[in-house]
């Protein structure tokens, strides 16, 4: 698992040069690089990138909108840290969005779009197990979205699934399950594509409920731990 923690920094440092201060401090929430409760200087920032205080403070401001960081008043940010419980609401919460805009997609979609699903699901199966994973994952469902033509809720569900990213990225054995994940990925298009629509809504509650169950299994140090350090 070494060398994929070594990949995520490597990647991220190759990037640097073509990304926005905003861009650059996302990936590296998104990646685990800046765990969740950790403190980010405005000074300490600008100093970083060598730029003046206030593109880094509109970066944090950016990053606050998408509820990423909290804005410390005189100091800077910090990571959004959630408790267990809280977790497992955002999974709530997932699942009554999730399903129910898979439900209206599926309503919508048209022969046209299962080329786009089937592209979507072959691109996140390539970046399985990469630093690009979460965009292959994000992209996959939200082309399985896309039809039901619900902005805001969409934009809702990618916060909600970005808080979970967050915590996903601290565990070594993430790569394990990428092959279970990978058969859902396959079965839900495959549902979606015959129109079997509460077949694919079944399948994606079991996806989502999963992945709670991977992200609140006993651990040492308990999560709760983790997010007050």
């Amino acid at each position: 698992m070494a060398w994929i923690l070594i990949c995520i920094r490597v990647y991220i440092k190759t990037q640097t040069g073509k990304m926005s201060i905003s861009e650059q401090l996302r990936s590296e929430i998104l990646t685990g690089a800046l765990p969740p409760g950790t403190w980010l200087s405005q000074t300490d920032l600008a100093e970083r990138f060598e730029v003046s205080r206030i593109p880094v403070r509109d970066a944090l401001q950016q990053l606050a909108s998408e509820r990423l960081v909290v804005l410390i008043p005189g100091k800077g940010a910090q990571v959004v840290q959630l408790d267990q419980n809280e977790l497992s609401q955002v999974f709530d919460l997932r699942i009554l969005l999730e399903c129910d805009l898979l439900r209206h997609a599926m309503a919508s979609v048209t022969e046209a779009h299962y080329g786009e699903v089937k592209y979507a699901l072959q691109k996140s199966a390539l970046e399985a197990g990469r630093p690009g994973w979460v965009e292959g994952d994000w992209l996959f469902h939200s082309t399985l979205y896309a039809p039901a033509g619900r902005q805001r809720q969409l934009a809702m569900i990618e916060e909600l699934r970005r808080n979970c990213v967050m915590y996903s990225a601290r565990y070594d054995t993430l790569i394990d399950e990428t092959p279970s994940w990978l058969d859902d990925h396959e079965r839900m298009a495959c549902a979606y594509i015959e129109k079997r629509t509460d077949d694919a809504v079944s399948l994606l509650k079991h996806h989502i409920e999963g992945a709670r169950k991977y992200l609140l299994r006993p651990q040492v140090p308990p999560l709760d731990a983790i997010s007050q350090t």
